[in-house]
C-alpha cells in the first residue's frame, strides 16, 4: 500500500513538472509552425538544455491580439519587433533572434510603380510614396518618425490585397521575410514583386516577449539564444529557414542603395547589445 501511495505521488509530480514545462506558442498572421519564431524558440529551448517543450496554439491572431494573449497568460511567449512600448507590461529578452536583418528592408512594389521606385536614392525622394503596414507593427511608429506616410490594416493579407489595388504604394518588409510572404500569399500572375534596388535601414531586430512572472522561462530561453549564437546555429537556422535565407541568397542587400533612418525610443537595454548580435552585410559573402 505504502509504495502504492509513494508510485501514485511521483507520477502526480512528474505529470505535474511536465505541465510545468510546456511553452505555449501563437499562430502569428496564421504563418504556423513554419514561422521564424518558432523555429527560433524550439531551438533556443532545445539548446538551454532545461526540459521545455512548445505546444503551438492553432488559433490565427493578429499582432495586438497576439499581446493581450500573452498578458491574459493564454500563450508564454511571443515574438516580434521590437516594441518598447510594452517593456512596462512584458519582458524583452534583448537578443535578436533575426540578428537584426528585419531591420534591413526591402520594398513590395506594384510592377507599375517599380521603375519609379528604383530611381529613388534619398529619404527625401521616398517620402513620396505611400507606405503599408499592419496594425500593431512597430515599424509604423519608426516609418512615421521619420516623416513617411503610413496607411495601416489588420492583416496582411489585406495588404498584399490593397497592393494588388493600388490603395498605397509600397509595402516594405524585412529582407528576410519579404519574397516567402509574396509568394504565400499571391498568386503566379500577380503584379506584385519585390524591388531589388534599395533598401532602408533602421536599427531593428525580432525579439521575444514573456510575461515578467516568467523569470525562469526567460532565463532559459536566453541560455539557449546565447549559446546558438555561439556555436553557429543561430546563424544557419537564419540562412536555410524560408522566412529569412532569401535574406542571404537573394535580397544581394550590399548592392542595394541604403537609406538610413532612426529608430525612436531605443531603451537602454537595446543600445547595449553586443554587436556580435547584429547582421552585416558582409555575412552573405
Amino acid at each position: 500500500m505504502w509504495r502504492a501511495w509513494v508510485l501514485g505521488w511521483l507520477i502526480g509530480v512528474s505529470a505535474s513538472i511536465s505541465a510545468a514545462q510546456e511553452v505555449v506558442y501563437p499562430n502569428l498572421s496564421g504563418l504556423g509552425t513554419g514561422s521564424l519564431g518558432y523555429a527560433a524558440l524550439t531551438l533556443a529551448l532545445e539548446k538551454s538544455g532545461q526540459d521545455y517543450q512548445v505546444r503551438f496554439d492553432s488559433r490565427e491572431v493578429t499582432a495586438t491580439r497576439m499581446q493581450l494573449m500573452l498578458e491574459q497568460g493564454e500563450i508564454d511567449v511571443m515574438d516580434g519587433g521590437y516594441l518598447p512600448q510594452v517593456a512596462d507590461r512584458f519582458d524583452i529578452i534583448y537578443r535578436p533572434i533575426d540578428m537584426g536583418i528585419s531591420g534591413w528592408r526591402v520594398f513590395i512594389v506594384h510592377r507599375d510603380n517599380a521603375e519609379r521606385l528604383a530611381s529613388v536614392k534619398t529619404l527625401e525622394q521616398l517620402k513620396a510614396f505611400v507606405l503599408g503596414q499592419g496594425n500593431g507593427w512597430n515599424d509604423v511608429d519608426i516609418l512615421r518618425h521619420a516623416g513617411l506616410t503610413v496607411i495601416t490594416t489588420a492583416k496582411l493579407n489585406n495588404l498584399i490585397s490593397m497592393m494588388e489595388v493600388k490603395r498605397f504604394d509600397l509595402l516594405p518588409l524585412g529582407a528576410n521575410e519579404a519574397y516567402q510572404l509574396l509568394q504565400q500569399f499571391t498568386s503566379q500572375d500577380s503584379a506584385l514583386q519585390v524591388d531589388d534596388a534599395i533598401t532602408l535601414v533602421y536599427p531593428f531586430g525580432r525579439f521575444f516577449y514573456v510575461r515578467k512572472d516568467r523569470l525562469k522561462l526567460k532565463q532559459a530561453i536566453e541560455q539557449g539564444l546565447d549559446r546558438a549564437l555561439e556555436d553557429g546555429s543561430l546563424l544557419s537556422l537564419l540562412q536555410s529557414h524560408p522566412f529569412s535565407r532569401n535574406a542571404f541568397e537573394r535580397a544581394n542587400l550590399n548592392q542595394r542603395q541604403p537609406i538610413y533612418i532612426e529608430t525612436p525610443n531605443l531603451t537602454k537595454q537595446f543600445k547595449a547589445i553586443e554587436d556580435k548580435w547584429w547582421y552585416h552585410p558582409e555575412l552573405i559573402e
